[in-house]
């Protein structure tokens, strides 16, 4: 079978020749561009032949354009350290605005896809 085969057949219940496999990481300093992201993600896929991809991007691409803040300080698995944080009272979530996804980190992030 080949990979989409695969993927739509266990989807919807049917025999396959194998379970579908994947593995996926963070990439740590790479994932906070869509360009950088991306690549390190497609260097894995190549480099493994997997059934499908999960682009895994960092813990903050959806806070970080709401001005939260963190840094990474080493964690191979890509764990980030919060340094700001912008909910610090109930009332602070009425704050939060819409964001655009196609800037800041957040448009990083879906370029990459």
């Amino acid at each position: 079978m080949r990979k989409r085969e695969r993927l739509e057949a266990t989807i919807a219940g049917q025999p396959v020749d194998r379970p579908a496999v994947a593995l996926w990481r963070h990439w740590p300093v790479d994932d906070q561009r869509g360009d950088l992201l991306a690549r390190s993600t497609l260097t894995f896929q190549r480099l493994f032949d997997f059934d499908f991809i999960k682009v895994t991007p960092s813990s903050n691409y959806c806070l970080a354009d709401q001005g939260a803040q963190s840094r990474w300080v080493g964690n191979e698995e890509g764990t980030r350290e919060w340094v700001g944080r912008v909910i610090k009272k109930p009332e602070d979530w009425t704050h939060l605005t819409v964001l655009d996804p196609h800037t800041g980190l957040l448009g990083e992030i879906t370029r990459a896809l």
